[in-house]
């Protein structure tokens, strides 16, 4: 079942994301407005491993949730550069290791097409 989109407005737009509000109707159901989170640019992630099967990880602070997390080295792919250039640079930059032999393992969430 395909929702029917009537229309679709911004409400802010930076070069993190841009935050819509779009006109929708579920067929047969009722319509409403729907808040919208498009992510402008791709990013990539890395699980790098070590030969005892370990884990590079980073120990940060979030300030939106005012929590501490582990989480895996990261970032946005810049205009013109592959995601995997993108995901090594991202390693060099957060961690100091120079990552070798990476390969795609997983990709989601597809450019958005407007």
């Amino acid at each position: 079942m395909r929702w029917n989109v009537h229309g679709e407005r911004e409400i802010y737009d930076c070069p993190w994301l841009r935050l819509t509000l779009a006109d929708v109707e579920i067929p047969g159901e009722r319509r409403f407005e729907h808040h919208v989170i498009r992510s402008v640019r791709a990013a990539a992630g890395v699980i790098v491993t070590n030969d005892a099967d370990e884990v590079l990880m980073l120990w940060r602070h979030r300030f939106i949730t005012d929590t501490w997390g582990w989480e895996i080295p990261a970032g946005r792919i810049d205009p013109g550069e592959a995601a995997i250039d993108a995901a090594a640079r991202e390693v060099l930059e957060e961690t100091g290791w120079q990552p070798s032999g990476l390969r795609p393992l997983v990709s989601f969430q597809p450019p958005d097409s407007k």
